[in-house]
């Protein structure tokens, strides 16, 4: 009885004084804003990576889109609303500032991110199911979350650009006419007409959304690439890569870019 008595104060013991060690190394050792290692000390480096909503699954990057069954693409929509949802419900805060306007007007403020006017995403709502019930399927793209990083954009832009087209020249053919929505179309566009057609040659993470600091409510810029009038029943492979000074690009490794494929049914 004793010596039960013995091993249960023991460990009891050694529980509680490990538990009392990590949740001092927790308090104070480690700040809860702001990572231990960042740049290129960090696991992720100082190079962002970039990504698609919605991603298929682990296994696969196939993106199919049919107007045959709602079953096809109804886990590709209810991806991309959740991911949007905080765009919603963020945007009438009183902590999120316009940016973007291109007036010089943004100073960055921790306290203050930017918002993202859902607006810019048009076609690509939720009314059209984002186009995967027909052939103009609407893809997000999004740039992984690096801390403390800041864009240096090539001359003429306002961000980071990115671009995307077909693997190969068949590829490409079978993607049909590309356009990229963003703010920076949004509020440079000219007329109704100009709004809707898009941007032709590529999109822009505008720079006023960098750096990110693990602000509260705190939204990555996005841009949104339509692929109009696919090749239907055509397995048709997707390379899209970031576009900046300070970004190294390689393709065949992933580092700031992405593959993926589309087949319209």
């Amino acid at each position: 009885m004793r010596r039960l008595a013995y091993f249960l104060v023991f460990h009891t013991l050694l529980v509680a004084f490990f538990s009392g060690y990590i949740y001092a190394l927790m308090y104070f050792d480690i700040d809860r804003d702001r990572p231990s290692m960042t740049g290129p000390n960090s696991v992720l480096g100082f190079n962002p990576g970039l990504s698609i909503v919605p991603r298929p699954s682990i296994y696969s990057s196939l993106i199919r889109t049919t107007s045959r069954s709602i079953e096809v693409y109804e886990g590709f929509t209810s991806e991309l609303m959740a991911f949007l949802d905080p765009y919603q419900r963020f945007a009438d805060r009183v902590e999120m500032m316009q940016c973007a306007k291109g007036d010089g007007s943004y100073r960055f403020d921790k306290t203050r991110p930017c918002a993202f006017d859902l607006n810019s995403a048009w076609p690509c709502t939720m009314d059209s199911v984002f186009g995967y019930d027909g052939e103009s399927p609407c893809i997000l793209l999004k740039m992984n979350k690096v801390y403390g990083w800041l864009p240096d954009p090539v001359e003429g832009a306002t961000g980071v650009l990115v671009k995307c087209e077909g693997v190969t020249k068949d590829d490409h053919f079978n993607l049909g006419t590309i356009r990229y929505y963003d703010l920076d179309h949004h509020y440079s566009a000219k007329g109704w007409e100009a709004l809707i057609e898009g941007k032709p040659d590529n999109g822009t993470f505008h720079a006023d959304f960098f750096p990110y600091v693990n602000q509260r409510w705190y939204l990555q810029p996005i841009v949104w690439v339509v692929f109009r009038e696919m090749q239907r029943d055509s397995f048709t492979r997707v390379q899209c890569y970031l576009i900046a000074k300070n970004i190294h690009v390689d393709l065949k490794s992933g580092e700031g870019s992405i593959r993926f494929e589309l087949l319209v049914e």
